[in-house]
């Protein structure tokens, strides 16, 4: 099976797809431009078909199947590799699909209806209770894992929710990417990954994702007096406190309702358990996730550390090369020897300022051009290549940046003898708004974490 990339309307641009919803909260779509329309007639008729479709999100880009056909969830296993324990998240296109997943007499609890009403449609997940149809489970077992949870989200993206609308079902959509790897933000990830597998027929492109990162997911069915953050993601733990503090509903605010309830954050304020991580409710609980091919090592400044060359030097033990001293230069073309070196950090950190020590004079063109990542440099016995994060006052751009950052310096495109990197060195960042999230990837990522600076 070939895969096919079928055009839309890029990004977040909503001239091309315009939503009204009906009296019964059904969703009407209309489509302006003919190409996105038949992009997407296209690709909701094969999800309706039984069949699986890479569709764009604002977070990251999903493999979507039906999600009421146990026979259409389980390609998606299939076709990431995906362990069959690891739940999928249920997507919806409005309030009424919403309905008919649920149990009839389920009641959202005040703290969820406040979170839908605030962050729907976005890049938020929330646990409801699996409904009923015929005696059997309205979401099958397949994509539960045999949870009596379901993740649902309600996508903010135009495209996917105008393909959801459109095969009129709840779509299952994992990131589209193989399993494990790191998430696809634009569809050019998703054809890298799944073209060559022959199991994927359509990716419809529209554009790159705007945020960057899987959606936060929140258990408010569980314990009734709390809101539990399973996994960090597009909206901050501050942000979801500000929205229950607004309507006096948490806990630690003043004043607060009888019904106010304590916000608690999975790995944090709340205690991580090896039996929910064994029979997790939610992705991201259980498996090692988002690694490149390449060594990822979580790095940390620290003025007494060893200096980036002297971290490089004691970690591989290069040949010396008495070619070269230790200015910046440029690599020779028969040189395929060198260890590739890349680089993920902030531009205005101390880690940045490590890296410019032994870089300055390449570093000055490309710090002056604005893009993200810097030409291949010739360093000692090394080649480094640097992507930006941006800045370190904006996590939402290293947020934005991070599985793009990763699948670029782990690509052989990107170094100058077909030869993927051997080793790439994340900074971390604060933990503060969606740097949680960022910081949640990395940990799953990096295989250790090491300390730079400038002993």
């Amino acid at each position: 099976m070939s895969t096919e990339i079928l055009s839309a309307c890029k990004g977040t641009q909503s001239d091309d797809v315009i939503f009204s919803e009906q009296p019964d909260g059904a969703l009407k779509v209309e489509i302006g431009s003919a190409t996105t329309k038949n992009s997407l007639e296209v690709a909701a008729s094969h999800l309706a078909a039984g069949e699986l479709v890479a569709l764009p999100t604002e977070t990251v880009y999903g493999l979507g199947a039906c999600a009421l056909t146990s026979e259409a969830v389980v390609k998606i296993f299939q076709a990431k590799g995906r362990p069959m324990d690891n739940p999928l998240i249920v997507h919806i296109s409005d309030r009424k699909m919403l309905s008919s997943i649920l149990p009839a007499d389920f009641e959202p609890s005040r703290a969820c209806s406040v979170l839908m009403n605030k962050f729907w449609p976005g890049p938020l997940t929330l646990l409801f209770p699996v409904g009923a149809k015929d005696g059997q489970p309205s979401i099958p077992t397949s994509v539960t894992c045999g949870q009596s949870t379901v993740g649902v989200r309600m996508p903010c993206h135009p495209i996917a929710r105008a393909i959801i609308s459109m095969a009129n079902m709840p779509i299952a959509a994992p990131s589209a990417n193989a399993s494990g790897k790191p998430s696809p933000t634009t569809a050019q990830h998703v054809y890298h990954d799944m073209s060559q597998r022959g199991v994927l027929r359509y990716i419809v492109d529209g554009g790159e994702c705007s945020v960057g990162l899987e959606s936060t997911v929140i258990d408010t069915v569980t314990a009734p007096n709390e809101v539990r953050i399973l996994r960090p993601g597009g909206i901050s733990v501050e942000a979801i406190a500000d929205a229950l503090k607004s309507e006096r509903l948490l806990a630690e605010s003043m004043p607060a309702k009888d019904d106010a309830v304590h916000l608690r954050v999975y790995g944090k304020t709340m205690e991580r358990s090896a039996t929910a991580e064994q029979n997790p409710t939610t992705p991201g609980m259980k498996y090692r996730h988002y690694s490149p091919e390449a060594r990822v090592f979580l790095a940390r400044y620290s003025s007494q550390a060893d200096t980036l060359s002297r971290f490089l030097d004691r970690k591989f033990h290069p040949p010396a090369d008495p070619r070269h001293d230790e200015q910046s230069v440029t690599i020779p073309a028969q040189n395929s020897e060198r260890f590739r070196i890349g680089i993920m950090c902030t531009i205005d950190s101390p880690l940045f300022t490590c890296v410019t020590s032994m870089l300055a004079a390449s570093l000055k063109s490309w710090l002056e051009s604005g893009d993200r990542i810097s030409p291949v440099m010739f360093c000692k016995a090394y080649q480094i290549c640097i992507y930006s994060l941006g800045s370190r006052r904006t996590p939402e751009t290293a947020a934005h940046r991070l599985f793009d950052g990763l699948r670029t310096l782990d690509s052989e495109v990107q170094w100058k003898e077909g030869k993927a990197c051997d080793l790439i060195l994340v900074e971390e960042i604060p933990e503060t708004g969606i740097g949680l999230a960022v910081m949640n990837r990395l940990e799953k990522a990096a295989t250790e974490t090491v300390e730079i600076g400038d002993a």
